[in-house]
């Protein structure tokens, strides 16, 4: 077996590998990320087992592919909290970022690491290293290199190394190595300080096909640059990644990510040979995938929470905007990937359309909807009797799930879609429920098809011989409905998303069932200028007031494309006569 490694030590009392509890005035910080890989999420504990999730995305993926999986962060001697993440599943480089208060971060750059070399397929779970005796810092991934390491190529996985780089300033870096080769394909690569020596754990490749799951291993070494010894026994040979050590008192709690599973998990030990199951006692963030664990200040944990944020800059399209109460909702697509690959909903939320909080994932395709894992498009919601009712497109398939809440949890009450695919011609995608004056719910779908049926009282299952196809003229899809006094009015959205002219056109009738007539000034919606692609839009009501505004996405400015897009809010005003205005598209919503 060849094994060579370059190590560099945690910080002592940054990263948790020093005292039991957090010191006096400290508490511990656990990164992770939610769904594909939606941004940075936080959440806090004072005694390393029962964690308290800070609300929101604290900073979204801007850089590389468009994702924030497995953030790293470490503080240097000079305050500094620096963060590294993966930012696509084939990217040569990581995503950088720094901050001093875990709230406002520097321009994300990224570092193009493997940039120079040929054959590169990924760069996956960086992390960052302080070496305190050589002044320097050391990043560390995981990265499959075509022609090196024949001797384990395999068609059942990957060929995975871990490499470095390393940096006094983040400005220059040395050459990308090698940073430990065990002799098979691994990724996930960690260190903590224990005692007088150091361990490095990793987690080995699985063979998918087969069916056989990489356990997670250990290797130790007296010095923090090595040589290291592998340990016979690996520590875990359940489904698991992303494992993170952490010193908590007396012990050391290995956290591990059961991704299929979507939870984590814990083990403790005290020498690193007998480890004890101690999962029950760990109550982390339900959804947090892949993240490690630090130790801050208290002031710097005060300050996180409560943080509302403006709507993200990242990719979301398809918005369905809804107002319960006092605050209004927006439900998106996440955006960003071709073919629209995303597999998990997420929630924003606001006061005043222009503040946003964002919740995070709120319903992943593959943990909490078993019968889809994949294109998770264009939600909607729906309120009655006290319950939210989330409709998605999933895998395209029509879903249903409940909650309690707007922001959810929500769990799938049928274990199987409302609307199958080939139920009904068309694609079985883009939900819409609108919930009349006298409580009777209409659902509306389809692409290529606009279909109509009143729901049963349950909100989750319709009489199927009483679905109407009431396809207008132009509709492709995006059926939206909205009702002002006394008219019923159906909108829609032409062209197809990744074409230019897409935009959003209506009709009119006294009936939610239609027929729909459609309006001669159309569309009301559509680009202008450096505005392109306007489209696939949801209407809101300020409560009480005859004032309107149109969420609806665009073309990302200044590269954006039919899989890059972006949201926005603009007042929808009407004529005296209830036909509707084109909307101004560079006209921001503000509730006075």
């Amino acid at each position: 077996m060849t094994m060579r490694c370059w190590v560099a030590a945690g910080l002592a009392a940054v990263l948790v590998c020093g005292a039991g509890l957090a010191a006096g005035g400290s508490v511990y910080v656990f990164t992770s990320f939610r769904g594909d890989g939606d941004g940075l999420h936080l959440a806090v504990s004072e005694d390393g087992y029962r964690w308290a999730e800070i609300a929101g995305v604290l900073l979204e993926p801007k850089v590389g592919g468009g994702l924030m999986r497995d953030p790293h962060i470490v503080r240097g001697p000079d305050g500094v909290f620096r963060m590294v993440w993966t930012t696509g599943w084939s990217d040569k480089g990581i995503g950088y970022a720094a901050s001093r208060d875990l709230k406002t971060w520097t321009e994300q750059r990224y570092l193009g690491v493997m940039e120079d070399a040929a054959g590169v397929r990924n760069c996956w779970a960086p992390e960052t290293f302080y070496d305190e005796g050589r002044g320097e810092y050391i990043i560390t991934w995981s990265s499959d290199v075509e022609g090196r390491f024949a001797e384990t190529v395999s068609k059942d996985r990957m060929n995975n190394r871990t490499y470095f780089v390393r940096t006094k300033d983040f400005e220059t870096f040395s050459k990308a190595e090698v940073f430990f080769d065990p002799g098979f394909d691994h990724i996930d690569a960690t260190i903590v300080k224990a005692g007088g020596r150091y361990v490095l754990t990793i987690k080995e490749g699985d063979r998918q096909r087969r069916g056989i799951w990489g356990p997670v291993w250990q290797a130790t070494a007296e010095d923090v640059r090595g040589p290291y010894r592998l340990i016979e026994k690996p520590v875990l040979t359940a489904r698991a990644e992303g494992p993170t050590v952490a010193r908590i008192g007396e012990d050391y709690v290995m956290y591990v990510d059961y991704y299929t599973h979507g939870r984590y998990g814990a083990l403790r030990t005290r020498d690193f040979e007998t480890w004890t199951d101690v999962s029950d006692e760990v109550s982390a963030v339900r959804g947090q995938r892949h993240g490690t664990v630090l130790s801050v200040e208290q002031a710097v944990a005060e300050g996180l929470k409560g943080q509302a944020q403006r709507m993200p800059p990242g990719y979301h399209a398809d918005p369905h905007i809804a107002v319960f109460g006092d605050t209004y909702y927006i439900y998106p697509t996440t955006d960003g990937s071709e073919g629209w690959a995303s597999r998990s909903f997420s929630c924003m939320s606001s006061k005043d359309l222009v503040h946003w909080k964002n919740h995070g994932v709120i319903l992943w395709l593959g943990v909490d909807v078993a019968w889809a894992d994949r294109h998770a498009w264009a939600p909607a919601i729906a309120s009655k009797g006290g319950k939210y009712y989330f409709y998605t497109s999933s895998a395209q398939n029509i879903g249903v799930a409940v909650a309690e809440k707007p922001w959810g949890p929500f769990v799938d009450p049928l274990g199987r879609p409302l609307v199958a695919r080939g139920d009904f011609a068309g694609q079985a995608i883009d939900p819409m429920v609108f919930v009349d004056d006298d409580g009777a719910a209409y659902f509306y779908w389809g692409q290529g098809n606009c279909y109509v049926v009143r729901l049963n009282e349950d909100m989750i299952s319709f009489d199927r011989k009483a679905v109407r196809r009431i396809t207008p003229p132009g509709y492709n899809e995006g059926a939206f409905v909205i009702k002002r006094r006394g008219v019923y009015y159906l909108m829609w959205s032409e062209y197809d998303t990744r074409d230019p002219r897409y935009s959003v056109a209506y009709g009119r009738s006294d009936s939610p069932l239609g027929p729909f007539e459609k309006a001669a000034e159309n569309p009301i919606l559509k680009g202008e200028g450096l505005v392109k692609g306007a489209g696939h839009h949801s209407v809101v009501q300020v409560p009480g007031r005859d004032e309107w505004f149109i969420a609806y996405h665009r073309f990302a400015i200044p590269d954006g494309t039919g899989y890059k897009r972006e949201t926005c809010i603009s007042p929808m005003r009407f004529n005296e006569d209830g036909t509707i205005r084109r909307v101004d598209v560079f006209e921001a919503a503000a509730l006075e």
